[in-house]
């Protein structure tokens, strides 16, 4: 059941929160009424808000000037992951259980990656309506290359413990589909696969599809649509 879209001028807020480094002006006012619209923000006793999020709930102290500690940034963040949401997200939808083990689309290009999970019981069938971070051990699940902000718009030097990130994300997944753009050296899939190949050998071995596409027009839907076909594939 989808809770809210997110668009606008709440997608560029959604980007400020997830932002690195953590934003110290950030007010507070304004991520209140954000959580408001996507959730719930509630307030308690003693300047306290409780934050609810897709079933997820965080406390909150208000700041005593009109910006949020970026401490609290971070567990806002590290709540939004919980709840399902990406800075790429556009909507968020009731979360459901996590399973133990689940497995792993990566969407990788050389500025970042994101990692989903895909439930394998439901792969090919009609109850996942969103991307979800792939996150069973709270360990990071949305990775950026180091040089990354020195570098937009252009293909940063390779910083090959980006890659190997990447494959401790998926360490326990089950099965990996990764999707990338570009071919040849302009793929970070195809240097994500043979740094997996030469480092993570098991980790490859569980590789069980990959596809091309152009990363800058596909939307949630398309990612889960892609995702879970490529893995309906590997099932038959």
């Amino acid at each position: 059941m989808i809770n809210a879209q997110i668009h606008g001028h709440d997608r560029t807020l959604l980007g400020r929160i997830f932002h690195h480094p953590t934003s110290n002006n950030l007010e507070w006012r304004e991520v209140v009424a954000f959580v408001g619209r996507i959730g719930s923000a509630e307030e308690k006793r003693d300047d306290k808000w409780g934050f609810t999020l897709a079933g997820r709930t965080a406390t909150f102290l208000r700041p005593r000037d009109k910006d949020m500690d970026p401490r609290e940034v971070e567990r806002l963040r590290h709540l939004m992951q919980d709840a399902g949401l990406s800075p790429y997200s556009t909507e968020i939808l009731e979360a459901s259980p996590t399973p133990a083990e689940s497995d792993a689309l990566i969407v990788v290009d050389h500025h970042d990656a994101r990692i989903y999970r895909l439930d394998p019981e439901i792969v090919g069938g009609e109850t996942e309506t969103t991307l979800r971070p792939y996150d069973p051990n709270g360990s990071i699940h949305h990775l950026s290359h180091k040089e990354d902000g020195n570098y937009r718009g252009q293909r940063a030097p390779e910083d090959l413990g980006y890659y190997d990130r990447i494959a401790a994300a998926v360490v326990n997944a089950p099965r990996i589909a990764i999707v990338g753009h570009g071919t040849g050296k302009a793929s970070a899939m195809a240097v994500l696969a043979d740094r997996l190949r030469e480092h993570h050998y098991e980790t490859q071995g569980r590789v069980v599809a990959t596809a091309t596409i152009d990363l800058s027009a596909a939307t949630d839907g398309q990612l889960l649509a892609l995702g879970r076909e490529m893995l309906t594939r590997d099932a038959k």
